[in-house]
């Protein structure tokens, strides 16, 4: 059960956190520390804007949760959990990656969409092995050698971005389609749920899988707005 706070801070500003010229979220002057000590800092300028934003949108007074600050916990967690230890997140992708929802083929799915994002994986030497069946796959030593070697050369807020979308895809090419513009926004979560929205489609309105589904899709778009601050990009760019 998520705890509640109250806001506390009379004024939200942007300016130096740490020592390494870094920004932040400033609360009456101070930093925001993280719950295992760090403080909330980035590179980013448009990204320290956005979440000093995130806190000063919470009303005087009122209570919140972390699920009101979207940004600080995909941000706190990639300053506390990727940035001193990248390989333990390399590590449960990967494990995705061999197992990955994409190589299990559906008529759900738009093969259009997913054509193109073979391709893409194709050219970064990705190869895996698909089926139409339900039994599961096993990829070859080589598929699996090569996604850890993909894994290792990306940049640390890709994988910040991909610790959110792929557990909810069940998949890591379709995230990583994603998050190098092969595939739309909307692309990527009706191929993820295809066969969610397959079923609507044919039963009719199921008011709570339509809750399930805004959800999941609210999800991976903070973590997408996520990645493209923390590369410099605003949202128009």
């Amino acid at each position: 059960m998520a705890q509640f706070r109250k806001r506390f801070w009379k004024q939200v500003t942007v300016g130096p956190v740490g020592e390494s010229g870094q920004q932040g979220p400033l609360l009456d002057g101070r930093p925001v520390k993280l719950p295992a000590g760090g403080l909330l800092a980035v590179s980013s300028p448009v990204l320290a804007q956005a979440l000093a934003d995130e806190w000063q949108q919470i009303a005087e007074g009122a209570q919140f949760t972390p699920d009101d600050l979207v940004l600080t916990r995909i941000t706190g967690s990639y300053i506390e959990r990727i940035l001193p230890d990248r390989a333990a997140m390399e590590d449960v992708l990967h494990a995705y990656g061999i197992d990955d929802n994409l190589c299990y083929q559906s008529d759900a799915q738009d093969e259009d969409v997913v054509s193109r994002i073979r391709a893409w994986a194709a050219e970064q030497g990705l190869h895996p092995v698909v089926t139409d069946g339900l039994m599961p796959l096993e990829q070859p030593a080589a598929y699996s050698e090569a996604l850890k070697q993909y894994l290792s050369g990306l940049e640390p807020v890709i994988l910040g971005a991909l610790g959110v979308m792929v557990p909810i895809t069940g998949s890591l090419l379709l995230p990583l389609a994603l998050v190098h513009a092969v595939i739309s926004f909307d692309e990527a979560v009706h191929l993820a749920h295809a066969d969610e929205y397959r079923q609507l489609e044919k039963w009719g309105h199921d008011k709570e899988l339509a809750t399930l589904l805004e959800k999941r899709n609210t999800d991976i778009a903070d973590a997408l707005r996520f990645l493209h601050l923390a590369q410099g990009r605003t949202l128009n760019s």
